[in-house]
């Protein structure tokens, strides 16, 4: 790996920084570690910080600005959902606060994957936690993140289960083969990588690629117009790249892996493939993924 980017750039990269990030957040025990790194990022691109929590009740069954009465049934009944993403709210405060990032607190009155999906159109960057089977919330669906990721046009920052404790994003590694969906993940990454120490390309080749003409030298200059210097990881293909994808981030010591991310909705029920879906359950470091 080679350093990701010359001292002489580090002016001009704060015009490539994200000015917005937003971070879901909820009474979940993987909230914290969410919003501490999306915290630090936004304080360390200077972006302004939104924390979103959500009622987890549908806007179409309880639209936004509805007032109940006091006393009344739908008081009893929503009025605790309100008061529980308000303490989230609190709470991402809090950590957000130690940071030197200015931010805001909203409350939607929609389910997760819908508000995330709706705020997300205004946001550079999407902050989400894995999921977690073992802590299911009842307002929150399962597979959050990959519903984002599909559902809207902006780069989502899946944070481990596990948590992630070491701040800054500084080994990043470049999952490359040739897609529109890779092509966007790293464009889309810039700003981090524009602050990271080394940055690698990942490359699987197979035998059927042999008298190719070769576009990692035109994707290492389109970094470097960018102020990122990359090194290359040429390995042959695996079986399951996915899997291949996690051991080579694991042997390289990455902090962050960015790939791009397959699947389709049809009827509200998303399918990916098998590389997007190995990642977004094992990873146990931070992915961005775009789609």
């Amino acid at each position: 790996m080679v350093p990701a980017r010359a001292p002489e750039q580090r002016l001009r990269s704060r015009l490539m920084d994200y000015k917005t990030i937003l971070v879901h957040a909820d009474g979940s025990r993987h909230a914290h570690a969410r919003v501490q790194l999306a915290a630090s990022l936004a304080a360390q691109h200077g972006a302004h910080l939104v924390g979103a929590a959500m009622t987890g009740v549908s806007r179409l069954v309880v639209p936004p600005g509805r007032v109940f009465k006091p006393d009344s049934i739908e008081a009893g009944c929503f009025a605790p959902l309100d008061a529980a993403a308000k303490r989230a709210l609190d709470e991402f405060a809090r950590v957000a606060g130690s940071h030197a990032a200015a931010f805001e607190k909203r409350l939607v009155r929609d389910q997760a994957d819908d508000g995330l999906a709706g705020l997300a159109r205004f946001a550079d960057l999407v902050v989400l936690s894995q999921d977690d089977p073992d802590e299911a919330l009842s307002s929150q669906p399962t597979r959050l993140p990959e519903y984002v990721i599909l559902g809207t046009a902006r780069p989502v920052l899946v944070v481990p289960r596990a948590g992630w404790r070491r701040g800054r994003l500084n080994q990043v590694l470049l999952a490359w083969d040739e897609s529109k969906e890779a092509a966007f993940a790293i464009s889309a990454s810039i700003p981090l990588l524009r602050h990271a120490k080394t940055v690698s390309i990942a490359s699987f080749c197979r035998e059927s690629d042999t008298g190719r003409e070769p576009d990692i030298p035109d994707l290492l200059r389109y970094l470097k117009h960018h102020g990122v210097h990359a090194g290359v990881q040429l390995r042959d293909a695996a079986p399951e790249s996915g899997k291949a994808l996690l051991q080579l981030a694991a042997e390289l010591g990455a902090d962050l892996l960015v790939m791009g991310c397959y699947g389709h909705s049809q009827f509200h029920e998303l399918i990916l493939g098998g590389a997007s879906r190995t990642v977004l359950s094992d990873a146990a470091i931070p992915v961005l993924m775009a789609h």
